[in-house]
């Protein structure tokens, strides 16, 4: 399909009925257009910084901004992108390969360049983050994918690559799903790409235990449904999960400094590594009120809430400094203030505190503070007035977004303001990571559902940020890869593999 694909002067592709006539092509055009015209040149460039520096000082073109997504509605655009045709697997190659798309939607037509291009003006104004290596970006759009045959996934995206890609993988549908993953991550990782390894922890996957090593019946056949944990899993009902030290994209790959240094066993399933073994977690504080959709609903009780965990995070993290110093001597305000937003290096967080005229964003203690003073102290700004406000019946009629009324939000002081977006920002790295301590001291950010005891803090030669690694005990010689995790002063590899205090060695990963 793909050399038909590319080889067809015109492909057509048939979207269904426009049975309520809600796509006006006209205004799509313009949309179109005005893409073209900012400079949006590639979904997956970094459209948003073109978006910033074309409305810069310009507040007609902010409010021109600030109308797309209604200008997007009214033209009806929204029944487009959501028909079916975008969840199937191999429109990717209809859309990658041919040298002209025309999407048929009833009557209507648009040209594919003329979609894309709209669709870059949504993704730029919703602040969708770049992606820039091209294997695990469409890796990333088949996830979303429907697809009857799960191996299709990576199938599919063979026919997108040149051949020059160096994957020396063919479709055989004689493997199982966890087969062609496992191929397919070991193929990427032979070519020197350990950015697999991020992709494998970043994402929520379905778990299988791996098969018993020591049983006496072990044989291949009881390996071929069990993917590897440090090989990706591509099928639909998986989430990316965010570090919140490192956004997806930009920071992830290998450290120059230390070579990589990863041997494949003639076992499919395990992968050899040089690693440099830091410090066992003793303790994680899960905040999983965070999950709760009816609170989620409301910003009052978040807060309130919120403010309770974090008071008894402060209180669990203190303990365990009472007759002992924090790791490097370091103030322990300092530690935990670092340690709970992942160092505050960011992009979400210099935009969330961004204070403009090229100055840097406050330091997370500061805001910690702030934080303290404004939402945990009982005569804080903030949380007197949520208090009030979770007070308010649900029947009263009133402007209010998300349980909090309008009035509030300039009503309160600008410090407070400022705690309340550091609020904010901290649901949104707590929703998604669990704060650790480890036995020497050690605090952090690490994957959900990090175990204490069994869990070990690790830098794999040639990583440029730390592991988790999972010891299945018993003796067991083989570990688990549980994902990327942020490690308050021990973010530098090279520095950490020279450490005397530190170990070094093989291990195993399956």
């Amino acid at each position: 399909m793909a050399k038909i694909y590319g080889k067809a002067a015109r492909v057509l592709a048939w979207l269904g009925e426009n049975s309520a006539s809600t796509l006006n092509v006209a205004p799509v055009l313009d949309l179109a257009r005005k893409a073209k015209d900012i400079g949006l040149l590639s979904p997956k460039g970094d459209n948003r910084e073109t978006i910033l520096k074309w409305i810069y000082g310009d507040s007609e073109k902010v409010g021109w901004m600030m109308g797309v997504m209604s200008a997007v509605d009214d033209a009806g655009f929204p029944s487009l992108y959501q028909s079916s045709w975008f969840t199937r697997m191999w429109i990717v190659q209809e859309a990658l390969l041919a040298k002209q798309l025309i999407l048929h939607f009833g009557t209507v037509q648009v040209d594919w360049e003329h979609f894309e291009n709209v669709m870059m003006l949504i993704q730029a104004s919703d602040g969708h983050p770049a992606v820039a290596d091209h294997i695990t970006y469409y890796m990333h759009q088949l996830r979303r994918r429907s697809c009857k045959d799960d191996r299709d996934r990576v199938f599919a995206l063979l026919g997108l690559l040149p051949e020059s890609s160096g994957l020396n993988i063919h479709p055989d549908y004689s493997k199982t799903v966890a087969e062609v993953y496992t191929e397919f991550a070991t193929a990427q990782l032979q070519l020197g790409n350990i950015g697999v390894l991020y992709d494998a922890g970043l994402w929520k996957r379905k778990y299988s235990q791996p098969p018993d090593l020591r049983s006496e019946q072990r044989n291949q056949a009881s390996w071929s449904d069990y993917l590897p944990t440090w090989a990706p899993d591509y099928r639909k009902d998986t989430s990316f999960i965010e570090l919140a030290e490192m956004r997806f994209g930009a920071y992830f790959g290998e450290d120059p400094r230390v070579p990589l240094n990863i041997k494949l066993s003639t076992e499919a399933y395990r992968l050899t590594t040089q690693a440099t073994l830091i410090d066992i977690v003793t303790s994680v504080q899960p905040a999983h009120f965070l999950h709760d959709e009816e609170l989620r609903a409301n910003d009052a009780l978040m807060l309130l809430t919120c403010r309770r965990f974090c008071m008894d995070l402060k209180r669990i993290f203190d303990s365990h400094f009472v007759n002992r110093q924090c790791p490097n001597h370091e103030d322990p305000t300092s530690v935990f203030a670092h340690s709970l937003i992942g160092g505050g290096t960011d992009k979400a967080y210099t935009e969330t505190f961004d204070q403009g005229a090229n100055q840097e964003p406050p330091d997370p203690v500061s805001l910690w503070k702030l934080y303290d003073r404004h939402c945990i102290s009982e005569d804080g700004e903030v949380y007197t007035a949520m208090q009030r406000e979770a007070r308010v019946p649900a029947s009263v009629n009133r402007k209010a977004v998300k349980g909090v009324g309008m009035g509030l939000y300039s009503s309160i002081s600008a410090e407070a303001s400022i705690a309340w977006n550091y609020h904010h920002h901290l649901v949104n790295i707590l929703r998604r990571h669990w704060f650790f301590i480890t036995d020497d001291g050690y605090t952090g950010l690490a994957p959900l559902n990090t175990t204490v005891e069994s869990d070990v803090l690790a830098f794999i030669d040639g990583a440029n940020v730390p592991f988790v690694l999972r010891d299945l005990g018993d003796d067991a010689s083989d570990l688990l890869l549980v994902g990327p995790c942020y490690i308050h002063g021990l973010m530098d590899g090279e520095a950490v593999k020279q450490n005397a205090a530190f170990n070094g060695g093989t291990v195993q990963i399956i």
